[in-house]
C-alpha cells in the first residue's frame, strides 16, 4: 500500500502542468456539484421547487451558459499552481456573465411564454458557493503543489531579498518572488515613504529606508536586494549600490527572466556595468536637433563597428531619408542589416561594404547615394595592435578620413561630423597621434572653404563601455574563467562613456552647425581601471584577492597613465548642452593638408622610427615612449 501511495505521488510530481481540458471537466464538475447541492439543500428547506422545464433541460441551459463564459474568458488557460488576482477576477467575470446570460433567458421565457425556468434564489445562491468553489480548487491545487515539490525547492537553501520601493511594478513580484520554484525568499520592503513605516503588502512588512539600510540587509540576513533605477535621488542610489557591492549583496532589476518551461526556477535581471555608470540618461528631445536630421540623407562610416551602428540606430529614430551604413567587415555589416530589418524596417536604409582607404569605391557610393550628413567613425582603435601596425594606423586613421572628407565636400554634403577620441590630445601612441592628424586635416579642410560650405565638426571622448575589445569585455571573460583580472598599472585611469550616452552626445555636437571647432564631452571622474576589476568581480558575486586575483602586467607600448581630453593649448567654451564643450585650439596652425600629405607621402616604406620621427614633426606634443622598429 506504501508503495503504491509512493508511486502515485512520484506520479503527481511527473505532472508539470495540468491540461487545459482537465481543468474545463474539473470547473464543470464543481458548477455540477454546486447546482445539485443548492436544489437539494432548498428542496430539504422545504422551498417550492416546481418549474416549467425539466430539471435535464435547466442543467443543459446552465452548462451551455456556463461552456461559453469560459471560453470566452479562458479560465482553464492558467497554470493552477500559479493561480493569481488576475485568476480569480477572471473566474469572477465568467460567473457574473454566466449569471447574467441565464437571468436573461429566464426573463424572455417567462415574459414571452409564460414559463419560469430557473428558481432565482437557487441560482443566487448557487452562483456564490460556484464562484468559491472555483476558486477554492484552484488554491487546493496550488496548496497541493507547493507541498509536493517542498523537498525539490526547500526553504531552508532558498535566499533572502528586499525590495526596494512600494509601487505596482515591485508588488508584482511578490507572487513570483514567493512562488514554489522561487529560489528567493522575499523579507520586505524599503520606501522612501515614512508613513508606510511598519504596515503590510500581501503580508510582506515596509521599512522606512535609512541610511543604514545596508546595515538591515546584513542583520537580517539578506543578500539580494531588487532596486529600480532612478527611484532613488542619484548619490543615495549611488551610495547604497556601492555600499551593497562592498558587502556582496547582489543587485538586480525589478524585471523577471523569461521561463522556458514551468519547472524553472524564477531568476531575476542583474544590472550590468553600463547601466551602474550612473550617469543622468541624456535624451534627445531638443526639435532643432530632431528637425537638422529628418529627410536627410546621412552616411555612416564604420557603421558596423560599436560606435558607428550604434549612430545608425539612433540616427533611424529622426526619420531621415536614407541612411548608408558603410563599413568593410563583412559579419558585422551584415549584422547591423539583420537588426535594421527586423527593429526598424520603416527606415529606409543602405549597407555598403567598402573600405574607406579605397577613394575610387568609396567615391562611388558618395556619387551613388549623395549624402547631406556624414558621420565618420570608421578607424582603427587598439593601442597595442597599432604600435606594431603603424603603417595601417596611417592608413586607415588618417587617409581614410582624408577620402571621406574629400569626397563629402566634393559631392555637396552640408556637415561632416568626425568621431575622434581623446588619445589624439598629447598622444603617446601611434593611434592617438593619427588620430590628432586627422581632426588637423579635418579643421584645415573647413577654414580652407570658400563660403564654409560644408560644416566639419570634431567630437572627442574616451573609452565606452562594452565596445568591441573593450576592457569590460576582456574582464568577464576572465572573471568566467575563474581569473586572474590582468591590469596594466595600480595607477591607470580612464574616462568611460556608455555606447548610447557617447553617441546621443555626437548627435547633439553635430546638430550644433559650428563648423571646424572641437566639441569635448563631460565625461564625469576619471575611473581607476583596478577599482573599476574589484568592482565587477564583486558583481559577480565574487571576492577581489580571494575568489579572483588582480595581476599587474606593466603598462603596454604606447599606454598612458592618465587620459586628458584638452590640450594644453586648448581653451573651452560652453554650448546649449551641459555635457558638451568648445575646444578652443588657441596654437596656429602650422601646416596645411598639402603639407601633412607631403611629409607623409612615403610613410609605406619607412621604418617605424622614421615614421614616429615625422609624425613628432607633424604633432610636436606627440611623445613615445618606445621609438625602436
Amino acid at each position: 500500500m506504501k508503495k503504491k501511495i509512493l508511486n502515485y505521488l512520484h506520479f503527481l510530481k511527473s505532472i508539470n502542468i495540468l491540461p487545459s481540458w482537465l481543468i474545463l471537466i474539473f470547473d464543470f464538475i464543481i458548477i455540477t456539484f454546486t447546482a445539485t447541492l443548492s436544489y437539494f439543500v432548498y428542496n430539504n428547506l422545504g422551498v417550492n421547487l416546481v418549474t416549467d422545464i425539466s430539471p435535464l433541460g435547466r442543467f443543459s441551459i446552465l452548462f451551455s451558459v456556463y461552456l461559453f463564459s469560459f471560453f470566452v474568458f479562458k479560465t482553464y488557460k492558467g497554470i493552477l499552481r500559479y493561480s493569481s488576482l488576475r485568476d480569480i477576477i477572471k473566474i469572477f467575470k465568467a460567473v457574473l456573465l454566466s449569471t447574467v446570460i441565464i437571468v436573461t433567458i429566464n426573463e424572455i421565457s417567462r415574459n414571452l411564454y409564460g414559463k419560469n425556468i430557473f428558481i432565482y434564489s437557487i441560482l443566487i445562491n448557487g452562483t456564490f458557493i460556484g464562484f468559491f468553489a472555483l476558486i477554492g480548487f484552484r488554491l487546493i491545487v496550488k496548496t497541493f503543489f507547493h507541498y509536493l515539490h517542498l523537498e525539490e525547492f526547500p526553504e531552508s537553501e532558498k535566499e533572502n531579498i528586499a525590495i526596494v520601493g512600494v509601487n505596482s511594478q515591485n508588488i508584482a513580484l511578490i507572487e513570483p518572488l514567493n512562488s514554489i520554484s522561487s529560489k528567493y525568499n522575499l523579507i520586505c520592503f524599503f520606501d522612501q515613504n515614512n508613513s508606510l513605516h511598519g504596515k503590510k503588502v500581501s503580508g510582506i512588512p515596509i521599512q522606512a529606508i535609512s541610511p543604514n539600510i545596508v546595515t538591515l540587509l546584513r542583520f537580517k540576513k539578506i543578500k539580494n536586494l531588487i532596486l529600480p533605477k532612478e527611484y532613488l535621488e542619484e548619490n543615495e542610489e549611488k551610495k547604497l549600490l556601492e555600499d551593497c557591492i562592498q558587502n556582496n549583496i547582489k543587485v538586480y532589476k525589478p524585471e523577471l527572466l523569461q521561463k522556458t518551461n514551468a519547472s524553472q526556477t524564477t531568476n531575476l535581471k542583474e544590472y550590468n556595468l553600463e547601466e551602474l555608470l550612473f550617469r543622468k540618461k541624456i535624451d534627445i528631445d531638443n526639435p532643432k536637433v530632431i528637425e537638422q536630421f529628418k529627410n536627410k540623407t546621412i552616411l555612416v562610416t564604420g557603421g558596423a563597428g560599436s560606435i558607428g551602428s550604434e549612430l545608425a540606430k539612433q540616427l533611424a529614430a529622426f526619420q531621415p531619408k536614407k541612411i548608408i551604413i558603410l563599413d568593410q567587415g563583412e559579419t558585422p555589416l551584415h549584422d547591423i542589416q539583420l537588426h535594421f530589418d527586423k527593429h526598424l524596417s520603416n527606415c529606409n536604409s543602405c549597407f555598403e561594404l567598402v573600405d574607406v582607404t579605397n577613394k575610387k569605391e568609396i567615391g562611388h557610393v558618395f556619387d551613388t547615394h549623395k549624402p547631406d550628413i556624414v558621420f565618420h567613425a570608421a578607424a582603427y582603435k587598439h593601442v597595442p595592435v597599432l604600435e606594431k601596425n603603424y603603417k595601417q594606423a596611417i592608413k586607415v586613421n588618417v587617409y581614410g578620413t582624408l577620402n571621406c572628407l574629400e569626397l563629402a565636400k566634393i559631392h555637396g554634403a552640408k556637415k561632416f561630423i568626425f568621431v575622434s577620441t581623446d588619445k589624439a590630445v598629447n598622444p603617446t601612441n601611434i593611434m592617438g597621434s593619427s588620430k590628432r592628424i586627422a581632426e588637423m586635416l579635418a579643421q584645415n579642410l573647413f577654414h580652407s572653404q570658400n563660403g564654409k560650405s560644408m560644416e566639419i565638426m570634431i567630437t572627442r571622448f574616451g573609452n565606452v563601455l562594452g565596445s568591441n575589445g573593450s576592457v569590460v569585455h576582456l574582464f568577464k571573460e576572465q572573471i568566467a574563467n575563474g581569473g586572474p583580472i590582468t591590469v596594466t598599472h595600480p595607477e591607470v585611469n580612464r574616462f568611460f562613456m556608455t555606447i548610447p550616452e557617447a553617441c546621443k552626445l555626437v548627435i547633439e555636437a553635430g546638430a550644433m552647425g559650428s563648423g571646424g571647432n572641437i566639441y569635448v564631452f563631460d565625461m564625469g571622474k576619471s575611473i581607476k581601471i583596478v577599482d573599476l576589476a574589484e568592482k565587477m568581480i564583486r558583481l559577480a558575486g565574487k571576492l577581489p584577492g580571494k575568489d579572483i586575483e588582480i595581476k599587474f602586467t606593466g603598462l603596454r607600448p604606447g599606454e598612458k597613465l592618465y587620459e586628458e581630453v584638452l590640450t594644453e593649448c586648448s581653451e573651452t567654451l560652453p554650448t546649449y548642452h551641459p555635457k558638451i564643450v568648445i575646444a578652443k585650439e588657441t596654437e596656429e596652425r602650422k601646416f596645411s593638408n598639402d603639407d601633412i600629405i607631403n611629409t607623409l607621402e612615403d610613410f609605406q616604406k619607412i621604418t617605424r622610427k622614421e615614421t614616429i620621427t615625422i609624425i613628432k614633426k607633424l604633432v610636436p606634443e606627440y611623445q613615445p615612449e618606445n621609438v625602436e622598429d
